[in-house]
């Protein structure tokens, strides 16, 4: 059997290789202790990397297909920019008490893309851990729900 480079597992599984490997890159310039191929084993389209103020610094190339927003309009916002009149209050209630603790988050929320459209986003957002055991940023691997 020979990989046709079109083939959608090999599309699958070199885009997660590119993401694996900037955020490797990253790391090291941040001191996180993290096991990336293991996070990375979930199932997401886009990851997202946000300072601790929730800025986003970094979005891989699924944000645009997902949201429809480029990379660099996204970059130097908040998540927020995402939500709209039927993002529920109380999801984003839990996803920031559970972080201000300290933990992980899994939710559902619903977000909408450049065009305007709804879309049910499954979200799991990792605190980011330095060596000093502080946290100091935050990946989120997001999908659209099915």
């Amino acid at each position: 059997m020979s990989w046709d480079i079109s083939n959608p597992i090999f599309n699958v599984l070199s885009k997660r290789s590119a993401d694996l490997e900037v955020l490797k890159d990253i790391a090291v310039l941040n001191n996180w202790e993290v096991d990336f191929v293991k996070e990375l084993s979930i199932s997401y389209q886009t990851l997202v990397l946000t300072d601790l103020e929730q800025t986003i610094l970094w979005v891989n190339d699924g944000f645009q297909s997902m949201t429809g927003y480029a990379p660099d309009y996204a970059i130097g916002k908040k998540p927020a920019f995402l939500q709209g009149p039927n993002t529920s209050e109380v999801i984003k209630g839990r996803i920031r008490e559970t972080l201000s603790s300290g933990g992980r988050v899994s939710e559902t929320i619903t977000n909408y893309k450049k065009n305007g459209s709804a879309y049910e986003c499954q979200i799991t957002i990792i605190p980011l851990i330095d060596s000093n055991q502080v946290i100091t940023h935050y990946l989120a691997l997001e999908r659209e729900a099915a």
